[in-house]
């Protein structure tokens, strides 16, 4: 947190009316950081510290932030996220016409740790280098991920968080745009991340996420349909990421079974084999490789070694079946009434953080 929040202070460039840091949290005592955070606010008189004493959620941290955030723009950042210092420039050029939010391209920046940060590296890439990108084009929408997102200020004090809602993010896209917020995504505004570096930080991480789309689809899908705001195309992309995406991750861990249940069937092994087959398995097993390789290719500079688009292309049938697992896990915890909130931890040391600036 104290690397991160010194990087942002001493490089993001400054309008003229200047900016305030407020960095949210909640914890009933006082802890050794914080008596830190205190001393540098002293230095810094942007910096605020916003201690939500009876929060017990990030969601609850977030709107308590809300009230105390001034001025026309309001940025929103992880604790890890070191943002490029036109960040605020840039945001602003969409900010200042009629859009109401843009999204930044969020980067992994310990890809080089092991072999699971380097799959979700790429994967990010291809996530906000290509697909975000894409969407925002073609279907004239856009979604805000919960950081790296620039709101006008009114806006986001009009929508504020949802409590209850394991992807606040989320939520808050959908109610902006059923009332008829605008959304961009701009690649050019690049923060970067830490992936977690655990094969356990990266189940509940995730896990979390699949449980939290889930509750938007419910939610949301209705009302996205019958939103007046929204055009025919962008309510297609949305039918696609919120009923369309739970029902084929549903489908896809069928895979195995339902071939293995052919072969008890036939009473032998053999694999049901004719030109519609052919053509699904080149079109699946060929997408995540092919999606590697442009994303290395439309990477901003520093870009990550091809390497790790090699170990992407090879790794990307069994990592998308086990996210798909995860899927499974987190409708099964929604259904059984599992909330939990499992924070993820990362790891850096300052002595990396500096080698990275």
């Amino acid at each position: 947190v104290e690397d991160t929040l010194l990087n942002n202070l001493d490089n993001v460039e400054r309008p003229e009316d200047g900016i305030e840091v407020i960095l949210a949290y909640n914890t009933p005592t006082m802890l050794d950081i914080e008596k830190r955070l205190r001393d540098l606010a002293l230095k810094r008189p942007e910096l605020m510290l916003a201690n939500a004493y009876q929060s017990r959620s990030k969601v609850e941290n977030l709107n308590h932030a809300l009230n105390l955030a001034s001025g026309e723009m309001i940025a929103l950042m992880d604790a890890d996220h070191i943002v490029a210092a036109d960040c605020l420039r840039k945001a602003w050029r969409w900010l200042a016409t009629d859009t109401d939010i843009v999204q930044g391209r969020c980067k992994i920046r310990n890809g080089a740790k092991n072999i699971l940060t380097s799959l979700v590296e790429v994967e990010f890439e291809i996530m906000y280098g290509m697909q975000h990108h894409t969407k925002s084009i073609m279907f004239d929408t856009a979604l805000f991920g919960g950081s790296d997102g620039f709101w006008k200020a009114d806006v986001l004090k009009k929508i504020r968080f949802t409590t209850n809602m394991l992807t606040e993010d989320i939520d808050a896209t959908l109610r902006a745009l059923e009332q008829g917020y605008t959304i961009k995504h701009d690649r050019s505004i690049i923060s970067t991340e830490l992936a977690p570096e655990t094969a356990g930080g990266f189940w509940f991480q995730r896990k979390r996420w699949s449980q939290g789309w889930f509750e938007c689809s419910f939610k949301h899908q209705i009302p996205v349909w019958t939103s007046p705001h929204m055009s025919l195309r962008a309510k297609f992309m949305w039918t696609w990421l919120l009923m369309w995406r739970v029902t084929y991750d549903a489908l896809a861990v069928l895979l195995f079974p339902v071939l293995f249940a052919y072969w008890v069937n036939r009473g032998q092994v053999v694999l049901p084999i004719n030109r519609y087959i052919i053509f699904a398995l080149i079109y699946t097993m060929g997408s995540g490789p092919f999606e590697a390789v442009l994303s290395v290719v439309n990477a901003p500079k520093p870009r990550f070694p091809a390497y790790r688009v090699l170990l992407y292309a090879l790794m990307a049938f069994p990592y998308t079946m086990y996210k798909n697992i995860i899927q499974m896990v987190a409708i099964r915890d929604h259904i059984f009434g599992k909330h939990d909130w499992v924070v993820t931890s990362h790891g850096e040391s300052s002595a990396e953080l500096e080698a990275q600036k």
